[in-house]
């Protein structure tokens, strides 16, 4: 299925338009929604070039002295809020339901901002993943484009992998999730290159990790608890919150082994 050059069109405009409507609102009160535009547009001004990750200019104004309330926090939290109903609050990737807690609801990096500084906080390059989704793409780069690149590619430069902020999932990929007690059956169909890709080189891995999971209840109760934890704690910027999931992304790793294995 190709996209025509007006599909490209619509889909640059409205793009555009989200971005506008976001900055519109950056933080969630009112008041400091004009210094939050002000501090994202000089952190995208700042690594644009490649030269410093965006992302660590934001994680580092919840360190600034003296505090204040246009913190990295306050403007992921909006971020969240305007990403996730465009995706009708599922995962950009399996479509699972999504919590409404921030530690649930992870900022994807498509192209990987270790990778891609320039991109690190470019707005088309953002989405809102699972954890598991999240700890299984981790870095991986899709796609060959070449790190050096200085702009965004464009929706009609992405033709053989899945993009989520570009592509229609339901043109792209179907998926038929079935769940009963102690049994989660969940299929997922490619019904173009990049929703086969999408299925290749990730979405296979998340189905054989949900079996697994919900048919073993040891497994099903330290997830559950880890969630938990993580749903009632406010520490995601805290070298506590980083370890914490680095240790959930190492165990949704070592999850998919272990299903990969039987």
């Amino acid at each position: 299925m190709t996209a025509s050059s007006t599909d490209i069109a619509a889909l640059r405009k409205r793009l555009r338009e989200e971005l506008k409507t976001y900055l519109a609102r950056p933080h969630r009160t009112p008041l400091h929604q004009p210094a939050s535009k002000k501090e994202l547009l000089k952190i995208f001004r700042a690594s644009r070039g490649g030269l410093v990750n965006g992302w660590d200019l934001l994680n580092a104004l919840d360190k600034a002295k003296p505090k204040t309330k246009v913190n990295a926090s306050a403007l992921k939290g909006a971020l969240r809020d305007q990403l996730s109903p465009r995706q009708a609050n599922r995962c950009c990737y399996c479509r699972r339901w999504m919590t409404n807690s921030g530690h649930a609801r992870h900022i994807e990096h498509i192209l990987p901002h270790s990778e891609f500084p320039q991109f690190s906080v470019h707005f088309w390059n953002l989405a809102i993943a699972c954890p598991d989704c999240n700890s299984l793409k981790t870095n991986t780069i899709w796609g060959g484009i070449n790190k050096k690149r200085k702009r965004y590619p464009l929706p009609s430069d992405i033709k053989t992998w899945f993009h989520p902020r570009f592509h229609d999932y339901d043109h792209h990929v179907r998926f038929v999730r079935l769940e009963s007690n102690g049994m989660a059956v969940v299929v997922f169909i490619g019904l173009t290159a990049p929703g086969q890709f999408l299925c290749d080189n990730l979405l296979r891995h998340i189905a054989k990790m949900e079996l697994l999971v919900a048919s073993n209840p040891v497994l099903s109760g330290y997830a559950a608890a880890l969630q938990d934890y993580q749903d009632n704690q406010d520490h995601a910027a805290s070298a506590k919150g980083e370890a914490l999931r680095n240790f959930q992304a190492q165990l949704t790793r070592s999850i998919v082994g272990l299903a990969s294995a039987n």
